[in-house]
């Protein structure tokens, strides 16, 4: 498979389960995929309250808890639920591409 310019492989899309995030490491930063359906999203994988692997929280109703301290971070954008008052989750682009989820290389996360 020849990776188009500009993207990274990130993960084949058969390792993802659907609703199921999973961390993989991609330039030194930790990235939660998350497959719904046939679209896939790219967040920050740690809390940025205490570095929390996200991965490990639970998906309820479009949102990710973080399971130290239970902070929500909304799936769709990265904002941080009520109660807490931390930056929200930096996104990242992706792609498919034969069957893999590309991400933007250099990991630029998106404005």
């Amino acid at each position: 498979m020849q990776v188009p310019a500009g993207w990274q492989v990130a993960a084949r899309l058969e390792a993802l389960e659907d609703g199921v995030a999973k961390d993989v490491l991609i330039a030194r930063q930790l990235i939660l995929l998350l497959r719904e359906g046939g679209e896939v999203l790219a967040l920050q994988g740690s809390c940025p309250h205490q570095f929390a692997r996200l991965a490990q929280g639970q998906i309820v109703k479009g949102w990710i808890e973080c399971p130290h301290h239970r902070a929500r971070f909304r799936l769709s954008d990265g904002v941080c639920g009520s109660g807490w008052k931390l930056p929200p989750l930096k996104r990242y682009a992706t792609k498919l591409h034969e069957g893999v989820v590309l991400l933007p290389d250099p990991l630029v996360p998106l404005s």
